[in-house]
């Protein structure tokens, strides 16, 4: 990953979110996920193809990514 964010797990952002076409990895703090780090960049959403969404874009689509833990 070259650039990347990170952002809470709790965030509603598109990093955090399930429809996230881009790269991005866990990190745990006492064995539970605490942050998310993105790749910086735009990507498609896998809801909605015309957008071009950034790891920090909001969406009213938003689902969180997967429960872990």
């Amino acid at each position: 990953m070259s650039s990347s964010a990170p952002y809470k797990i709790t965030e509603k952002k598109c990093a955090t979110c399930s429809y996230w076409g881009g790269e991005r990895d866990i990190e745990f703090r006492n064995y539970k996920p605490f942050y998310i780090k993105a790749s910086a960049g735009k990507f498609s959403c896998l809801v909605d193809k015309s957008r071009k969404p950034t790891s920090a874009t909001y969406c009213l689509k938003w689902r969180l990514w997967e429960k872990i833990g």
